[in-house]
């Protein structure tokens, strides 16, 4: 049975496709984008009777839910993980060895990350010359560690 993967439409099928190139069985939907607690209501509305393993919502740290949002995915059977810092680019960004400033945001972390890709950010591809195998498995980031370890069904380190 696949992991479900709940992210922003724009990164789902890139990621689907790099971590099916690495080997695991994901099925990535969209979480429509918004808020945080409106991810978290139209994951649990719309996936509530698919036949998952595990949930996973993979949520930006800056614009994190509520403590009663993320109490209402867990007992539907998410568990969150906050891409840190701020946001996806800024755990893909760190990963790289590249700093990133609390005052960024993630709009500026966009912008200093998608002109080193080898394609548009949507495109799976794009991301393979960057982040290969060997630096996603070194890298120390924290949200990529536990995205890891959840999807290699491993305990915390």
């Amino acid at each position: 049975m696949p992991h479900c993967l709940t992210l922003p439409l724009d990164h789902r099928e890139s990621l689907r496709k790099h971590l099916e190139r690495a080997g695991l069985k994901v099925q990535v939907e969209a979480g429509d984008g918004g808020s945080a607690g409106n991810v978290i209501t139209n994951s649990i509305r719309s996936y509530k009777s698919a036949a998952y393993d595990r949930r996973i919502l993979l949520l930006d740290a800056d614009l994190p839910p509520t403590e009663a949002e993320s109490k209402r995915a867990e007992q539907a059977g998410y568990e969150i993980i906050l891409w840190q810092p701020q946001c996806l680019e800024g755990a893909l960004l760190d990963a790289l060895g590249e700093p990133v400033r609390a005052h960024e945001t993630s709009q500026q972390l966009k912008q200093r990350l998608h002109p080193q890709l080898a394609g548009r950010h949507t495109d799976s591809a794009a991301y393979a010359e960057l982040f290969t195998a060997d630096l996603l498995q070194k890298a120390s980031n924290p949200a990529l560690s536990q995205l890891r370890r959840v999807l290699l069904n491993q305990l915390a380190e």
